[in-house]
């Protein structure tokens, strides 16, 4: 990885830097963001449910809001076996379910009422105006900036998946999930109601609405990638690297899409179950670190490792929670021009930042010394 020097952040520094970052800020405003919503595999599942008819059927697997969650499924749990959504569609009975369901077929017909009615608010909100303002704050960029966004709503998909990006291609009317293909949003409805109470009100307003800012932080993020200068030369190719990307990205993402509702403002102080969670991260975090230094691991165990960073139950994502607490307390003590510094100058300057505010209050977690070890390198 090349190295980029980075100033310490005295008084002097961040007064100077906040100037720049507020220019950064004004050229924000030529972040452009388009949504394309797509609810059709979702309007020919909730119709095949109550028709069975292999013609309708048929059409569910025509739809490329199918296609694409069959896609991740088998992206997802890939080496296990998975059958076909088409086969499991065969297998289907309202009262046999299968004991696995991979493609949670099951939860879709289970939630089919409560998706329908959160479907149809769905298909009448504005995403566009209530996201896209709540972005702009935290990116530099240098011209313009221009994303369209293609989101799925779907009834069915990986278990975890109640929101996520991922890079598709399509060919010949298959998707398949790749590095360099295009950056969509797909959203699982069922999830949402099974996880997120009933009131669907607060279920698009709150709920979905955070998942896509969550989601759109990702897609916007890479896209702006692709125009820095500091990016373009900066990417790591190490496993460690990776999860210091990780942290950054998914860390401020989290706390993005959770601050929005002020729960980490208003409730960070006031119990010990937010710093018991941010302790436990950190502590996973360290144990993950050494991990990916050991010389004995294979790349398999250090792939998992990676992957445990940010998959699973929501406290259990190590690597996301303790970078969303580092976001939470670096714009609490510097603003948000910090967080949109960092992205400008990279993980290694978001881990820096947090590094001085946990250098002026000791009771927040400390970073692992092998990430510690790495931010001297980068000096």
């Amino acid at each position: 990885m090349h190295a980029v020097k980075n100033d310490r952040l005295t008084k002097t520094n961040l007064d100077s830097e906040s100037r720049v970052n507020n220019r950064e800020k004004e050229k924000c405003e030529n972040l452009e963001v388009k949504f394309n919503i797509h609810t059709n595999s979702s309007d020919v599942l909730l119709k095949w449910f109550d028709n069975r008819l292999d013609t309708t059927k048929n059409e569910v697997l025509e739809q490329a809001g199918t296609k694409i969650m069959a896609a991740i499924v088998e992206d997802t749990i890939e080496g296990l076996d998975v059958t076909t959504f088409s086969d499991e569609m065969k297998k289907f009975r309202s009262n046999d379910f299968s004991k696995s369901d991979p493609y949670g077929l099951e939860l879709a017909w289970l939630q089919r009422d409560k998706t329908s009615l959160l479907l149809n608010k769905v298909k009448k909100y504005s995403f566009d105006e209530r996201i896209i303002d709540k972005i702009k704050l935290y990116f530099p960029t240098y011209g313009i900036l221009a994303v369209t966004c293609n989101v799925y709503f779907v009834l069915t998909g990986w278990e975890y998946g109640d929101a996520m990006v991922c890079k598709i291609t399509e060919v010949g009317n298959c998707y398949s999930i790749t590095e360099q293909g295009e950056p969509i949003i797909i959203i699982n409805l069922s999830i949402i109601t099974k996880l997120y109470g009933k009131d669907n009100n607060k279920l698009i307003n709150e709920v979905i609405s955070n998942l896509m800012l969550h989601e759109l932080f990702h897609l916007v993020f890479d896209e702006y990638k692709k125009m820095s200068s500091y990016w373009e030369c900066n990417r790591s190719t190490t496993k460690i690297g990776q999860l210091v990307e990780l942290i950054q990205n998914e860390g401020i993402a989290h706390y993005l899409s959770n601050n929005q509702n002020k729960s980490l403002n208003e409730n960070y102080n006031g119990t010990n179950d937010l710093k018991n969670y941010e302790r436990e991260a950190f502590k996973q975090l360290e144990i993950a670190v050494k991990q990916l230094f050991d010389g004995s691991l294979g790349d398999k165990e250090k792939e998992n490792v990676l992957m445990n960073a940010d998959c699973g139950k929501y406290w259990n994502k190590f690597g996301a929670i303790s970078g969303k607490f580092m976001a939470y307390h670096i714009e609490k003590r510097f603003g948000a021009q910090a967080i949109q510094e960092s992205l400008l100058k990279g993980p290694y300057r978001f881990i820096e930042l947090y590094k001085k505010v946990q250098a002026e209050n000791e009771i927040l977690p400390k970073l692992p010394a092998g990430v510690l070890k790495l931010l001297v390198d980068e000096h």
